[in-house]
């Protein structure tokens, strides 16, 4: 008689042991999977393609490009809610990058990219002047968010160097939709 409350008290303990290791192996992988989620999510991601498309897809429509981002967002966009475009209008945030535009004049625009967030030491800056056949990239190390408002719309070579911008490759966007 002796055994069998030994033997019953052995298996429960190899019962409570199987649920303790099974629990420690889903709270692993499980906090796994969740950093790995808010690292990409703290990650800045560009989202120029998306960008550039509409706005040549407005200078297609009206002849010009807009003069903010709210012209944008009503003939292009539409979003059921508008993002915030700050109070002109020329700025938004997204996936951890801010987009500061300016409009040079009808056939021309300009927009500065400057990655935000915890990250932020993780993306680069990138300077775009947009025209209807083209467009010119620079890209550079991450700006501090002080030297954003001393951002000019159409900076000169030397304060694209001064800032540690870099030329690449235009692009010819004269066949591409």
């Amino acid at each position: 008689m002796n055994q069998q409350p030994t033997r019953k008290r052995f298996r429960f303990s190899f019962v409570t042991l199987g649920i303790s290791v099974a629990a420690l192996i889903i709270s692993f992988v499980f906090v796994t999977v969740l950093g790995r989620w808010r690292e990409r999510e703290q990650t800045p991601r560009l989202a120029v393609d998306s960008l550039v498309k509409a706005l040549r897809k407005y200078h297609k429509q009206a002849g010009r490009f807009p003069a903010d981002f709210r012209e944008l967002e009503a003939h292009v966009w539409k979003h059921k809610k508008a993002p915030d475009f700050g109070a002109d209008g020329r700025s938004l945030s997204v996936a951890n990058y801010f987009y500061l535009y300016h409009q040079v004049d009808a056939r021309s625009a300009t927009i500065w990219i400057i990655p935000t967030g915890p990250r932020r030491e993780e993306g680069s800056t990138h300077f775009l002047l947009l025209r209807p056949d083209s467009l010119r990239r620079w890209k550079g190390v991450p700006l501090s968010l002080d030297k954003i408002k001393g951002l000019p719309a159409v900076p000169q070579y030397r304060q694209m160097a001064l800032l540690g911008m870099t030329e690449q490759e235009p692009v010819e966007l004269s066949g591409r939709r």
